[in-house]
């Protein structure tokens, strides 16, 4: 009865794993919206360059930072350009790390999908590897 319950805890820690490695892009970019959010600056960008790429585009922005520092580039893809090069657009961009920039308005960062992924996937995968990891030490 030991090796199945132990057995059991040793599936459970792989699930969990699985579960949580499947949404690990998701935490990733719930993470990086979420210090945008609460570290993100307004700011103006200018389009250098767009390119057509498989999954859609491909835009190379120049970030204009106030007080005369050198202008940071960030690369934003899969989001429609909002106008043509070398149009000035808004920007929302963190001071600590600029290349972590999006297009947009600071209001228009939504987290809602992000949050629901990271919770439907996250929580039960750290239970089954927390559930699984006692049943293997209590049975070991």
């Amino acid at each position: 009865m030991r090796a199945v319950l132990g057995g059991s805890g040793i599936v459970l820690v792989a699930l969990g794993a699985l579960l949580c490695f499947l949404n690990s892009g998701g935490l990733l970019e719930f993470v990086k919206l979420w210090k945008l959010q609460r570290y993100g600056v307004e700011g103006e960008a200018v389009s250098w360059r767009q390119e057509w790429i498989s999954s859609g585009h491909r835009v190379f922005h120049e970030i204009q930072l106030p007080g005369g520092v050198r202008p940071v580039n960030f690369i934003e893809v899969g989001v429609a350009p909002r106008g043509p090069v070398g149009d000035a657009v808004p920007v929302v961009y963190d001071r600590r790390k600029p290349k972590r920039a999006r297009t947009g308005r600071l209001a228009d960062i939504e987290l809602g999908d992000e949050w629901l992924g990271v919770k439907l996937f996250w929580v039960p995968g750290l239970a089954c590897i927390a559930v699984g990891t006692v049943l293997y030490i209590a049975c070991s």
